[in-house]
C-alpha cells in the first residue's frame, strides 16, 4: 500500500498536531484501565499460540503465576529448557497445520486460547497470509469445535489504519471473529500500540557513534509503547472476564514524558542515555517518497527490490501514524533503554546489521 505524498503544508501541520497531542496526553489522566493484576485462575487450561516469541515469554510466566495451567504450541520441544517456560505444558506442533492446532486444543479441556501469532517476515506476503491469517483461523476453528470459552486475539493497534501486510490480515481476523464467520465463539480483541524493541532498534547505532535518522522535524507522529510485562499482565486480566467478551481493547503504556514520544524524542532519549550530543541524520520526507516510488516501480521488474521498498514504506508508516491508546502499566521506554546502556552492540549501522540479520533489535530485556 502506498501513502500520499507529503507536502510542505503537511510537514508543518503534522508537527503542530504532534505537539498538541503530546500536550494533551501529558496533562491528562488515562482512566480507561486500572493498572494491576486482576483475577486468578482456578485450574482453567489456557493455550497460547505464537507463545515462544517476545510477548509470549512474558505472558506464559504471568499465566502460571496467576494460577492458570498454561500450555504453548511450539515447533520444537527444546523451549522446555528455557526458564520462561517453567511449569508450562509444551505441545509440539506447527500452527499453520490445522491438525496440530486442533490436537493442541483437544489435548486437555481448554478454557481459553490466546493467539500471539505474527509472521517473522512482515515483508513476505505469503508468510503473513499463512501466519497472521490462516494459522490464527486454525486456532479459531479448533476453539469453536472444542467449545472453548474465550478466544483472545492479540491484534495490532495499526489495524485502525492498516497500511502494512500483517495489519491487513490482523484486521481480517478481527472481522471474522466479530462476524462469527467460523462459528459461535466468545472473543476478545486486544490492540497493543508498539513494543519497546521496535523503538530501540537503532540504540546500537547511537551508542556506536552513528547518527539518528529523522524525517524532516522528526515529529510526525506520537506513540505510547507498552512493555511486554505490562501487556502480559493486561492480557491475563482479560482471561475469562465477562466484561472483556465481545470487546476490542486498544492499550498502550503510561502517559508520562518517559514513555509518550515522537521518533525524535525517542532518539533524544538514546543520546541522553549514552551521554552523546544529538547528531541527527535529517531526511526530507519528500525525498523518501520519491525513493519509495522508484523502488516500487523497479520491484515489479527486479523482485529482490520488493522487500527494500517494503522496508521504506514501513519506516514511513511508523514515522507518520500515531499509535496512542489508553494507558496501562508503569514501565517506560526510557527504563527499557537504560537496560541497554551497558550492552555491547555490533559495529556498523542498523542498516548493515539488518542485511546480515545480526542483532536487529534487543528482545531479551
Amino acid at each position: 500500500m502506498a501513502f500520499s505524498t507529503i507536502t510542505n503544508l503537511d510537514v508543518d501541520a503534522a508537527q503542530q498536531h504532534s505537539r498538541e497531542l503530546l500536550d494533551r496526553l501529558l496533562t491528562t489522566d488515562s482512566q480507561t484501565y486500572v493498572t494491576g493484576p486482576r483475577g486468578l485462575g482456578a485450574g482453567e487450561r489456557v493455550l497460547v499460540l505464537g507463545g515462544t516469541g517476545y510477548i509470549g515469554r512474558a505472558l506464559l510466566p504471568e499465566l502460571v503465576a496467576r494460577g492458570y495451567p498454561a500450555a504453548v504450541l511450539a515447533r520444537s520441544a527444546e523451549v522446555k529448557n528455557d526458564a520462561e517456560f517453567a511449569g508450562v505444558e509444551v505441545v509440539v506442533g506447527d500452527p499453520t497445520r490445522a491438525g496440530d492446532v486442533a490436537d493442541a486444543v483437544a489435548a486437555s479441556p481448554t478454557a481459553v486460547v490466546i493467539s500471539l501469532l505474527s509472521g517473522r517476515r512482515p515483508n513476505d506476503a505469503e508468510e503473513c497470509r499463512l501466519v497472521d491469517h490462516e494459522a490464527v483461523v486454525n486456532g479459531i476453528k479448533a476453539s469453536v469445535e472444542h467449545q472453548v470459552q474465550q478466544f483472545i486475539h492479540i491484534s495490532d493497534f495499526g489495524a485502525y489504519r492498516p497500511e502494512l501486510i500483517p495489519q491487513v490480515y490482523k484486521l481480517q481476523v478481527e472481522g471474522e471473529l466479530i462476524g462469527q464467520h467460523h462459528g459461535s465463539l466468545p472473543w476478545t480483541i486486544i490492540r497493543p500500540t508498539a513494543y519497546y524493541p521496535y523503538l530501540s532498534m537503532t540504540f546500537g547505532d547511537v551508542k556506536n557513534g552513528e547518527k539518528y535518522r529523522i524525517f524532516d522535524h522528526g515529529e510526525y507522529s506520537v506513540v505510547n509503547p507498552i512493555a511486554r510485562e505490562d501487556l502480559a499482565e493486561f492480557i491475563v486480566n482479560q482471561v475469562l472476564d465477562s466484561d472483556a467478551l465481545g470487546r476490542v481493547l486498544p492499550v498502550g503504556g503510561p502517559w508520562v514524558p518517559d514513555n509518550v514520544v515522537t521518533l525524535k524524542e525517542a532518539g533524544q532519549m538514546m543520546f541522553d542515555i549514552t551521554g552523546r550530543e544529538p547528531d541527527w541524520d535529517v531526511v526530507a520526507m519528500a525525498t523518501w517518497d520519491k525513493k519509495i516510488a522508484r523502488l516500487t516501480r523497479l520491484g515489479k521488474v527486479v523482485k529482490k527490490l520488493e522487500p527494500v521498498a517494503f522496508y521504506l514504506e514501513a519506516a514511513k508508516y511508523w514515522s507518520v501514524v500515531d499509535h496512542v491508546a489508553p494507558a496501562y502499566g508503569s514501565r517506560t521506554l526510557r527504563g527499557f533503554m537504560e537496560k541497554l546502556k551497558d550492552r555491547e552492540f555490533p559495529t556498523g549501522s542498523f542498516r548493515e546489521r539488518m542485511k546480515s540479520g545480526t542483532n536487529m533489535m534487543p528482545t531479551d530485556v
